[in-house]
């Protein structure tokens, strides 16, 4: 089994797993789902870090679009901590 093949197969379980566990605790919160793949995309990704330089470079894009969507979450949840405002509810979603 190549590196990305064992990469893909490990995130799938990760992320089957997470929903799983969340899911049957009743976590309805979309952003504590994001940020856990997130989380864990990382931590894959760096137990797999001799990849080709093609298939790196994908995931390099693809981790930058990922932490940015953490990074709006983490920025939300500070703003919603430290002055009691729910910010998705002021953008509109």
């Amino acid at each position: 089994m190549e590196v990305v093949e064992r990469l893909i197969l490990l995130l799938s379980i990760f992320f089957t797993s997470t929903i799983v566990i969340f899911s049957s605790l009743g976590e309805r919160r979309l952003d504590v789902y994001l940020s856990l793949f997130i989380l864990e995309y990382f931590i894959t990704l760096s137990l797999h870090s001799p990849l080709k330089r093609r298939v790196r470079l994908y995931f390099n894009i693809i981790s930058i679009a990922l932490f940015l969507i953490f990074s709006l979450i983490v920025a939300a949840r500070v703003i919603e901590i430290l002055y009691g405002v729910w910010i998705w509810r002021l953008i509109g979603f």
